[in-house]
C-alpha cells in the first residue's frame, strides 16, 4: 500500500515538474525560441519573437508577415535631421529584395545574420493622446492604442567573405492590433548613434541600421 502511494506521489511530482520550472529565467519579448512554423502573433510578445526569428533565419515571408501595411520606418541624426524614412513596400525590398527577383535584399546578401533585442521599456500609447498632426501622419492613431517596445538592438551581418556590418542601436517598435486579431509592427523608430552630430561619423566601428539598408541596396 505504501509503495503504491509513493509511486503515485512520484508521478504527480514528475508531472508538475514537466509542466513548469519555477527557477527558469523570465524571457523578454523577442527571446523565445520556437521550433516549427512560427505561431500567429496573437500577442505583442509573440510578434516580437517572430521578428527575432525572421531576422535570424533571414525569412522573407515571416518578415513581411510581422509588418502592418501602414508600416513606416524612420531614423534621424542627433540634430533631428532625417536620415532615412521608408514605407512597407520599400522595407520589404530592403530586406527581402525586389518582388520580381531582379534585385537582392539584405537577407540574400548576408549569409549570417545575428539579431538580439534587449528590452528597456514597455508601455502603451493611448490613442487619444496621438491625434493626426496632418493627413497620413504615421504617428497619429487617435482611434486605437499601440503597444510599444523600446530596447537595445544588436545585429551582426556577414557575407560569404566574412565582410559585413555590426549594429548596436536603441530602437523603438510600435505595434497595433489588426482587424484579423493579429499584432503587426506599424512603426519602427531608430535613435541616432552618438558621434559627430549630423556628420554620420559614429564614435566606434558600429553602423547605424539606416546606413546598412542604404549601403546594401546600392
Amino acid at each position: 500500500m505504501r509503495s503504491t502511494t509513493l509511486s503515485a506521489f512520484t508521478c504527480i511530482v514528475l508531472a508538475l515538474t514537466a509542466c513548469s520550472n519555477p527557477f527558469a529565467p523570465k524571457t523578454e519579448p523577442g527571446e523565445t525560441i520556437v521550433k516549427g512554423p512560427a505561431p500567429d502573433a496573437t500577442t505583442p510578445e509573440v510578434l516580437m519573437d517572430n521578428l527575432r526569428r525572421a531576422m535570424r533565419d533571414r525569412d522573407k515571408d515571416l518578415y513581411e508577415s510581422v509588418l502592418d501595411p501602414a508600416f513606416w520606418f524612420t531614423e534621424t541624426d542627433c540634430a533631428g535631421d532625417l536620415v532615412l524614412a521608408n514605407g512597407f513596400e520599400q522595407e520589404i525590398e530592403f530586406l527581402g529584395g525586389s518582388r520580381d527577383g531582379s534585385r537582392e535584399g539584405i537577407f540574400d546578401i548576408f549569409r549570417e545574420f545575428e539579431y538580439d533585442f534587449q528590452l528597456i521599456q514597455e508601455y502603451i500609447e493611448i490613442g487619444a493622446d496621438y491625434p493626426e498632426a496632418f493627413e497620413g501622419d504615421p504617428d497619429g492613431h487617435p482611434e486605437e492604442d499601440w503597444q510599444v517596445f523600446r530596447g537595445r538592438v544588436q545585429m551582426l551581418m556577414l557575407d560569404e567573405n566574412g565582410d559585413g556590418f555590426r549594429v548596436d542601436q536603441i530602437m523603438t517598435y510600435k505595434l497595433r492590433l489588426a482587424d484579423n486579431g493579429l499584432w503587426k509592427i506599424v512603426r519602427w523608430i531608430d535613435d541616432p548613434l552618438s558621434g559627430d552630430c549630423g556628420a554620420g561619423k559614429p564614435t566606434t566601428s558600429r553602423s547605424n541600421w539606416s546606413n546598412v539598408k542604404i549601403t546594401a541596396n546600392k
